[in-house]
């Protein structure tokens, strides 16, 4: 590992010590983790959340500068939350200019503003039986991520650094009668089930994210009913545009879908999830279509140590080098432990098969760990210093067969 990575992770470490001891341009892809709940979000369940049907990270329970802002100015009770937070990076990288084909804090040696993220929400309470619509609305404004997160369609004519994407933007509707116990229809924009990270900063381990996550589905568009059976199943069906396709003439008709297993009580449940076109690469629109198949797993080992297991399987008829067809497969292990109300320690171990190279842009087989912790003095403030190693011997980090990078980023809650 070269001294500048040492250097900044030195410094990482120090500065998220807790205060008292409790014992070329970057390749663009053609992607949800919710650790222990930190202080101001929703308690956390037994086991971790599976994300199933797009469920966004959670509403925080705290009231931040926004909103403390808005009731001094006495606008009064709104009938929806408003919030965000800003996070900021600092990756050193033993390539010289480009973390690729990793993605998000891709930069070597650079500071970014990777999201301002503003989150207009108005949720539903599916134990009340009765009708209610909610909706939301989450944008980054500006930031680094928008480069990834953006769907085909909807503001693609942008090429500054820093900026903007309409990430979220769907309503709801709560239907009490329709199912055993009521199903919720969604119309709009919204995260993909496929995978268990996020794209929000709050909802992920860390900065950087795994390849299962940067290289299958990061949003929908279209309309889906999620309904909750008996059991603790619940299921969902949706028909929409594609992968990360807003309507456009890109877009083709495709089916998401999944069933979720967490019975109350239990420490462990099981999610699994589709996305289907049958399509490959359109030559017309310059456009990649493909399917993805994914099974999440969760387990709650102990009080404060929880452990996940995200594989995902995607396959495409066609891709843009005009191969007949393509395949890649990955599986993404995590590992969460609470040391102190403050602070936790963060685990990922990854795999990813990309044989044919079409979604990295190099064949192979990609190996990754990552180590860091996430250091919470206060409810508005997250530290998260990391160590990443990553390795495929076919040399696609910069003519290398692997690629140290560590720093740590910061995220503001407001």
């Amino acid at each position: 590992m070269s001294l500048r990575i040492l250097a900044v992770l030195a410094t990482a470490l120090c500065i998220s010590a807790p205060a008292s001891a409790h014992a070329a341009a970057p390749q663009e892809p053609a992607v949800r983790i919710v650790p222990p709940a930190p202080a101001g979000e929703v308690a956390a369940p037994a086991t971790p959340e599976v994300d199933l049907g797009g469920n966004p990270a959670p509403v925080p329970t705290d009231r931040y500068w926004l909103e403390q802002g808005l009731d001094r100015l006495g606008v009064g009770e709104l009938p929806f939350r408003v919030y965000g937070w800003s996070q900021v990076s600092y990756t050193a990288s033993t390539t010289d200019r480009f973390n690729t084909p990793t993605t998000f804090n891709d930069r070597a040696e650079s500071f970014q503003l990777q999201q301002n993220w503003l989150e207009v929400v108005r949720t539903i309470d599916t134990s009340r039986a009765e009708t209610q619509f909610g909706f939301r609305v989450a944008s980054i404004l500006p930031g680094y991520d928008y480069k990834y997160t953006q769907a085909r369609g909807m503001w693609n004519d942008q090429s500054s650094r820093n900026g903007i994407d309409t990430t979220y933007v769907y309503g709801e509707m709560f239907l009490p009668t329709l199912g055993t116990k009521g199903s919720t229809v969604r119309v709009g924009r919204w995260a993909t089930a496929i995978g268990w990270e996020m794209i929000e900063a709050i909802a992920t381990p860390f900065v950087s994210r795994s390849y299962n996550f940067q290289y299958n589905p990061f949003t929908h568009t279209g309309a889906q009913v999620t309904t909750e059976l008996d059991s603790g199943f619940t299921m969902y069906h949706g028909l929409v545009t594609g992968a990360d396709v807003f309507f456009d003439p890109a877009a083709t008709a495709s089916y998401v879908g999944g069933l979720k297993w967490a019975p109350t009580g239990s420490s462990t449940t099981v999610a699994a999830n589709v996305f289907y076109t049958g399509s490959g690469y359109d030559q017309d629109e310059s456009f990649q279509h493909y399917d993805s198949y994914n099974v999440v797993v969760t387990h709650a080992i102990q009080d404060g140590l929880s452990y996940v297991l995200d594989s995902t399987f995607g396959t495409t008829r066609s891709t843009s080098s005009g191969s007949a067809a393509a395949q890649w497969y990955g599986f993404a292990n995590y590992l969460s432990w609470t040391l102190a109300p403050e602070l936790t320690a963060n685990f990922r171990a990854e795999t990813f098969t990309d044989d044919d190279g079409a979604r990295t842009g190099t064949r192979g087989h990609y190996l990754a760990g990552t180590i860091g912790l996430s250091w919470q003095p206060d409810p508005w403030l997250q530290v998260r210093p990391f160590v990443r190693y990553d390795h495929n011997r076919n040399d696609p980090f910069e003519g290398k067969g692997e690629m140290w990078t560590g720093g740590l980023d910061v995220i503001v809650r407001w």
